[in-house]
């Protein structure tokens, strides 16, 4: 009997595991704010919007999950050199592409972390002060004072719903950007943000 137990555990051990792929898409709001070391600026967060497309491939609890869409990230910022109540902001909009390994918790929960390769696509610098506001182009007079390419990682968690023929996801990532995006000399700007993000994912 224990010869068997022993030959059944040898087949079930060199069975190889099913790999699963699924494809997707995301759509969420991120809160974002750039880190720097200009002690006279205090950076604040903002709100943008975020889209993607997704495919990811999972064996034995364990893989990849690919991603490619837009993202809004930036700050707000006052400063104290100005008088009077003046804040300032600017949104960034990127192209991301991303890929972060995924370890699945069991049944539902998800881990997720991984490089992510940001290109800015468009720039918008606002001003408001006592209720009026005014926007532009970062670079409508002037060079554009951030760089084209971001580079950072992002970590978070996730979770896996069964509805009907597919799989409803929610996700929740921080992201932290390494280079300094920032074009003016003697000046840092580093992206900073919490991703908030729900989806449907669709077994091949």
């Amino acid at each position: 009997m224990n010869g068997r137990l022993a030959i059944l555990a040898a087949l079930l051990c060199a069975t190889p595991l099913t790999a699963q792929t699924t494809i997707g898409g995301r759509a969420g709001m991120t809160l974002s704010q750039f880190a720097t070391t200009d002690e006279e600026v205090e950076p604040s967060s903002i709100a943008g919007i975020h889209f993607a497309v997704t495919a990811s491939r999972m064996r034995g609890g364990v893989g990849i999950a690919l991603s490619a869409g837009y993202t809004e990230r930036g700050t707000g910022f006052t400063a104290d050199a100005l008088p009077g109540d003046v804040d300032f902001s600017f949104r960034l909009g990127y192209i991301d592409v991303a890929a972060l390994g995924k370890a699945s918790l069991g049944t539902g929960p998800y881990l997720l972390a991984g490089p992510g390769l940001s290109v800015m696509v468009s720039c918008t610098a606002s001003v408001s002060s006592e209720g009026s506001s005014l926007s532009s182009d970062c670079g409508a007079n002037q060079e554009d004072p951030f760089k084209i390419l971001d580079f950072g990682v992002s970590g978070g968690a996730g979770m896996s719903f069964d509805v009907v023929d597919f799989h409803m996801v929610v996700e929740a990532l921080y992201g932290f950007g390494i280079l300094n995006i920032s074009d003016v000399p003697d000046d840092s700007a580093m992206n900073r943000g919490l991703m908030i993000r729900v989806g449907a994912d669709w077994v091949l």
